[in-house]
């Protein structure tokens, strides 16, 4: 987040970051035990995005403080399937994240060069 705050991103930008890498990173823990992007694998993003596909919305979290905060159980929406334009920007964010990653040298090959961005239906 030092390096988004350093090219002075947008603060929805940069909001949509965090958020999609705290999102991705428990899923990651949870599944895997997986702490280091070193130790992540093309498959595991594959895996995250079948995931996304199945769990529903608001039924995850970033922060437990937003339960309180947006009463997510109270939403109508609670459950509906994620869109496919909302896992193409999850998807989006994690590409950016490990194309920084390859940048810094955090990591030696970009492993979401192989997975395919996704095409959302526009809506008229």
């Amino acid at each position: 987040m030092l390096y988004c705050d350093s090219k002075n991103l947008a603060i929805k930008t940069k909001a949509s970051y965090e958020q999609t890498l705290h999102l991705f990173l428990a899923y990651l823990r949870e599944e895997y035990g997986i702490d280091e992007p070193k130790n992540i694998k093309t498959v595991h993003i594959r895996s995250y995005i079948k995931y996304l596909r199945e769990r529903g919305k608001y039924t995850v979290v970033a922060r437990e403080s937003s339960k309180t905060l947006n009463n997510p159980h109270n939403r109508t929406d609670h459950s509906k399937p994620i869109s496919d334009t909302t896992i193409a920007n999850y998807l989006r964010n994690i590409k950016v994240f490990f194309s920084f990653l390859l940048s810094e040298g955090e990591i030696r090959d970009n492993l979401v060069k192989n997975v395919r961005q996704l095409k959302s239906n526009r809506k008229k």
